[in-house]
């Protein structure tokens, strides 16, 4: 019986050294006190059965310069010191090999044309050995971090929307200077191998492709989407399509780039139709079918009768989606309903602000006068009839310098100056000045990431609401305008006459009319029937009796899961923190029937906002002086919502450039 605790106390210390050894070998990141810790531990443990034994000490061989005329030095390693290592091979020999015949036998059955080489020979391989590894490890490691690096400059180039050549002439030159004065000339030298514009290009397209395969895998998922669409002409008079995507992912709806296409070609709807196919389809391998909404403005090469590529995207989706007119262009179409008389108002502001932006010394110099005396603005604002940029803002600068420019236009004798000399005229400018800031925060709460439908029909449906009212308090007998600060102070300020004041007062009205009757068409109450009937999703805590839940037209299983989650006060802290989509995405494991009809209601776009941000970064990018740059890669990089691994895209790599 002790032979057998012996043997097994024996073969428990052999096969726990083993095991030791082959960890430090293989890691080579163990500590030796905690191997020395851990035998302790563990030979305690196996003698636990007879504690009068002692243990057996293990003996690790030391090296011996002598060993040198076999060609083996001591390894450098970190934990491996105990090692030799072939000057020849650089193979790496166990601690047990350290033994004058073990080390020749290897001599002489892997290298035996060294057998009669002298002992100077070793001595230059073990300097030639220890110069490669140190050099191998310094420059990998250096190699690394300027790659990495590069990769940073170029992703912050291209999110800035500046040139590539400003990482070469600019964060470079700067970086080289704070660390030559902060630190010394040897460390900023090792800035200078990251690379010059060039490479940085090259840089720019590596994170553009790695953004675009992490969003395609993620769409090929089989994950639904809703796609935003919008085309235009950049700097070069080149047609871009811009198409933009919001998916469901993990918690939350995602809002993405999608990609930049050029249309060469006669521009038509099979034209845009065609590229989307070829890059939706051809290139993502995406399908149609698990797109749920499509936006677009109104145009006649969306919508058109020639046309009709919004027609021919539903029929793709198996009419599985549905189109939404952009609520902001459909804002925009219903602000052009003016009266003429209020119309030629505008038009005389609008002549005024071209007579002189239109001329770079008359802009001068009105800018010279106002700042001599002290005027809160000096410029005047261009008037576009793009309907992204506002007329409130151009119509405000004029009022407000209208005295100035008054002056000024009677300096430059121009017959425009006698418009600012008729009250009325002034009157009405200061209205139009009222209601376009109106219409512009109206545009401005239609704007913006994340937002869903429900939000917008509300701003829209208050925006008709008020103009009723508005109406209502112009036909009272006491008529008021609080709602137009800028006219009530002007008409306050300055004596109007009564029936001058009251043709103002029918004017205005007339517009307001026209305004709210130019909304009711373009947002028809029939498109929003269908919000009104899945109320629930805006609120489902609204719907806690029984009776309320009927009248909703649900399903049974679907009534049954509403009455069940609105009666949850857990969840209803959570609808009270997250947003909307947030919520239903985080109770589709619970409430799977709702989950689903929410989500579907509330993807698809409601504007083409992000388009047009993605268009005023492209004026950015693409100007006069690079006017035939291919920036679809920066666009990709600026715009995109996802965050690079930059870990992959170090192993992309094996060998910097």
């Amino acid at each position: 019986m002790d032979h057998f605790f012996i043997k097994r106390k024996r073969n428990s210390e052999v096969k726990y050294t083993e095991a030791c050894s082959s960890s430090t070998v293989e890691s080579g990141i163990v500590n030796s006190d905690n191997i020395e810790k851990n035998t302790d531990s563990n030979l305690q443990t196996s003698t636990s059965f007879e504690p009068h034994f002692k243990k057996k000490k293990v003996s690790a061989r030391r090296y011996n310069e002598d060993y040198l005329k076999y060609g083996f030095i001591k390894c450098e390693k970190p934990f491996e010191n105990d090692r030799p290592q072939c000057v020849i091979c650089n193979n790496i020999l166990a601690n047990e090999s350290l033994k004058p015949s073990k080390l020749k036998r290897h001599l002489e059955t892997q290298h035996a044309e060294l057998i009669d080489k002298p002992l100077e020979y070793f001595q230059r391989k073990k300097k030639d050995i220890k110069l490669s590894t140190q050099f191998l490890s310094c420059s990998t490691a250096v190699s690394e971090k300027a790659l990495l690096s590069s990769y940073l400059v170029a992703y912050r180039v291209a999110k800035e929307k500046i040139a590539n050549t400003a990482a070469e002439k600019i964060i470079l030159p700067a970086c080289l200077d704070m660390v030559r004065t902060i630190f010394d000339d040897k460390s900023a030298d090792k800035l200078k191998t990251i690379p010059n514009d060039n490479t940085v290009s090259l840089r720019i397209c590596t994170i553009a492709e790695h953004l675009e395969t992490m969003l395609i895998t993620r769409l090929q998922s089989g994950i639904d989407f809703a796609i935003q669409l919008d085309e235009s002409t950049d700097i070069g008079s080149c047609t871009t399509l811009l198409v933009y995507v919001r998916y469901a992912w993990q918690d939350d709806f995602l809002e993405d780039f999608l990609c930049f296409l050029n249309l060469t070609s006669h521009l038509s709807g099979l034209d845009i139709f065609t590229e989307l196919e070829r890059h939706i389809v051809g290139q993502y391998k995406l399908n149609w079918k698990n797109c749920k909404g499509i936006t677009s403005d109104g145009t006649a090469t969306m919508t058109g009768k020639h046309s009709r590529v919004i027609k021919k995207l539903l029929e793709v989706t198996n009419n599985g989606a549905v189109w939404n007119h952009c609520f902001i262009h459909r804002e925009g179409l219903a602000s052009r309903e003016i009266p003429q008389n209020l119309m030629e108002v505008l038009k005389n502001a609008v002549e005024v602000v071209n007579f002189i932006k239109g001329s770079s010394l008359n802009s001068r110099l009105l800018e010279t006068f106002c700042s001599e005396i002290g005027t809160n603005h000096t410029h005047l604002l261009y008037h576009t009839k793009i309907r992204w940029l506002s007329q409130g803002k151009i119509l405000s600068r004029v009022y407000e310098l209208r005295n100035e420019i008054h002056f000024f236009l009677i300096e430059k004798k121009s017959h425009l100056a006698s418009i600012f000399e008729d009250d009325t005229w002034v009157t009405k400018l200061a209205y139009l000045t009222d209601i376009f800031s109106i219409l512009n925060e109206l545009s401005l709460k239609l704007q913006g990431k994340n937002s869903d439908v429900f939000q917008h029909v509300e701003h829209i449906q208050g925006f008709r609401k008020t103009l009723l009212l508005w109406q209502v308090r112009l036909k009272s007998n006491r008529p008021s305008y609080y709602m137009f600060p800028r006219f009530l102070q002007h008409i306050e300020e300055n004596i109007i006459n009564e029936n001058i004041l009251k043709e103002i007062k029918l004017e205005i009205l007339l517009h307001l009319t026209s305004l709210s009757q130019t909304f009711n068409h373009f947002f028809p109450e029939e498109k929003f029937e269908t919000l009104r009937e899945n109320s629930w999703v805006k609120d489902p805590f609204a719907f806690r009796n029984p009776e309320s839940i009927i009248e909703l037209n649900l399903v049974p299983e679907e009534e049954n899961e509403l009455l069940q989650l609105s009666s949850s006060y857990t969840l209803k802290n959570d609808y009270e923190t997250l947003s909307l989509s947030a919520f239903w995405m985080k109770v589709k494991e619970d409430f799977p029937l709702l989950s689903r009809k929410s989500v579907l209601l509330l993807l698809p776009f409601t504007t083409t906002s992000l388009c047009e941000l993605g268009f005023s970064i492209l004026t950015q990018l693409k100007t006069k002086e690079r006017n035939g740059l291919n920036c679809a890669a920066a666009m990709r990089v600026a715009l995109s919502s996802c965050v690079p691994d930059w870990n992959e895209l170090m192993n992309r790599q094996a060998h910097p450039s």
